[in-house]
């Protein structure tokens, strides 16, 4: 192990490539290659991924199981399938792992995938290979590569917060169909100063729906509906992960006292100031609004 390292550390050209790649003031988020999606496709196991919807918002998350969680993210994407009427072209954007097509395609639509992953897309191709799916992101997406002339729905999930709002509603006038409609679901914030500055301004999206002459038809705000989710995992965070972090530390400096000595504080005080702030569910509550759009 030790010969290898020093390998890497005198490679120059691969050090400086990798510090320059891995840089901490560069976003390391990449659609084509998206870490956090992958893992939670591994941990969940059923081809959803996002916050799930809780019939009862009030719910303890002391109570919630794993078993409640996988029936939220499952009715989640009910709610997008009860907008789509059998036999239509639905364009699914940012499909995932491919979940909410195969719902799609049993209640009777005729969904198309697009997604730029490539692990994402050979999991889909595998899976349902019946289900056409287009490799590319949104912005690159062309009629010529679609199976169908134009859509008569087009569903974003928590994929449109990565798009550019006007470069992504001209490419949806695009694929929809006359009378079209768009499924927008995501979170959205309300001020600029959000701790979490994921999602695109609230008061943005509006606008810019309204300067590309879209029409509301349906604004349905799921806000307090996908807290349980967030309430689960903050609950798991505060209630295992930190402990069993500080556990592990403390376990392994207690039989390294040298490595203790030059780094117990240090990592003590890493995790101690671990925030918790993006999975809490009153700075979301404060901050944020996640809202189910019918655009036509």
């Amino acid at each position: 192990m030790s010969t290898n390292v020093l390998a890497r550390l005198l490679n120059v050209p691969a050090l400086l490539r990798h510090l320059r790649e891995h840089r901490a003031d560069k976003s390391v988020w990449d659609p084509a290659d998206d870490l956090e999606l992958t893992l939670y496709g591994e941990m969940f196991g059923n081809n959803f991924l996002h916050y799930g919807y809780f019939d009862d918002p009030t719910r303890d998350p002391k109570t919630i199981s794993f078993s409640d969680l996988l029936q939220a993210m499952d009715d989640y994407a009910s709610l997008l399938v009860q907008r789509v009427r059998p036999g239509e072209r639905v364009l699914d954007v940012g499909c995932g792992m491919g979940g909410l097509l195969a719902k799609l395609d049993a209640a009777g639509a005729k969904p198309t995938g697009v997604t730029p992953n490539l692990a994402h897309a050979a999991h889909i191709r595998k899976t349902w290979p019946h289900i056409p799916l287009l490799q590319s992101t949104l912005e690159g997406l062309t009629l010529a590569q679609a199976p169908a002339a134009s859509f008569d729905a087009v569903i974003n999930s928590e994929s449109f917060q990565y798009i550019d709002l006007d470069t992504g509603m001209r490419k949806l006038r695009e694929l929809l169909a006359p009378g079209g409609r768009w499924i927008n679901i995501d979170y959205f914030r309300l001020v600029p100063s959000a701790k979490n500055t994921s999602g695109h301004m609230l008061a943005d999206f509006e606008q810019a729906i309204a300067r590309h002459g879209f029409t509301v038809r349906e604004r349905l705000d799921v806000t307090e509906n996908v807290l349980p989710a967030l309430s689960f995992a903050h609950l798991l965070a505060t209630r295992i992960a930190l402990p069993m972090a500080r556990f592990g530390t403390q376990k392994f400096f207690l039989k390294r006292p040298f490595w203790g000595y030059l780094f117990a504080d240090t990592a003590r005080q890493k995790i101690d100031g671990i925030k918790l702030h993006t999975i809490d569910p009153d700075v979301f509550r404060r901050d944020k609004r996640y809202i189910l759009f019918v655009l036509e």
